[in-house]
């Protein structure tokens, strides 16, 4: 019989999910499967949430400026704060103001030494990117974790992390995936 290269899904608590050292190059990543996800290819991988409202990214972004290390704002509209403009303000301008139709915003927020970032484009699907250039060890890692975990809280669904794609595709590969109602952590 030949062998088969078949993806195995492992489901742990989050706290299991960094341990052991599997080195290559100048990365250092805790366990060997990290490697396939965050393989340097060239590409972004995306956390996605499905499914969602303005309710669930207003609440995703009101967490993150309170649980990340750092977070940021940029948008093109002068009537708000420049800096720290309120969450609910971005959303009805970009959205319900005549002024902000065919304008988006980016919001970045800072775990650890991985930034993940968004450029909101629809209220039905949350999406940050993050560069797997930046997972370099156990503790890029665990910064993924604790956005997944983080995002996933804030908005009550499931956070994946995925390939780079425009669109989310029922198809595509899930590489890490928290689920808040069971608080499993879930990788290839």
């Amino acid at each position: 019989m030949g062998e088969t290269n078949a993806r195995v899904r492992v489901e742990s608590t989050h706290e299991d999910v960094h341990v052991g050292e599997h080195c290559t190059r100048a990365r250092c990543l805790p366990e060997p499967w990290m490697c396939d996800v965050f393989h340097l290819d060239g590409s972004l991988r995306d956390v996605r949430v499905l499914d969602t409202t303005r309710v669930e990214w207003i609440a995703v972004l009101e967490r993150l400026r309170v649980a990340a290390d750092e977070t940021e704002v940029e948008h093109p509209y002068p009537q708000l704060d420049p800096a720290h403009p309120a969450v609910t303000d971005l959303f009805r301008i970009w959205a319900d103001d005549p002024e902000g139709q065919g304008t988006t915003f980016s919001f970045r927020a800072r775990f650890g030494t991985v930034w993940f970032f968004a450029l909101p484009y629809d209220e039905e699907e949350i999406e940050f990117s993050v560069w797997p250039e930046d997972v370099l060890d156990g503790a890029g890692v665990d910064a993924v974790l604790r956005f997944l975990v983080e995002i996933a809280t804030a908005s009550r669904r499931r956070a994946l992390l995925t390939g780079e794609v425009v669109r989310y595709d029922p198809g595509l590969p899930t590489l890490i995936s928290h689920d808040p109602a069971t608080g499993l952590t879930s990788h290839i």
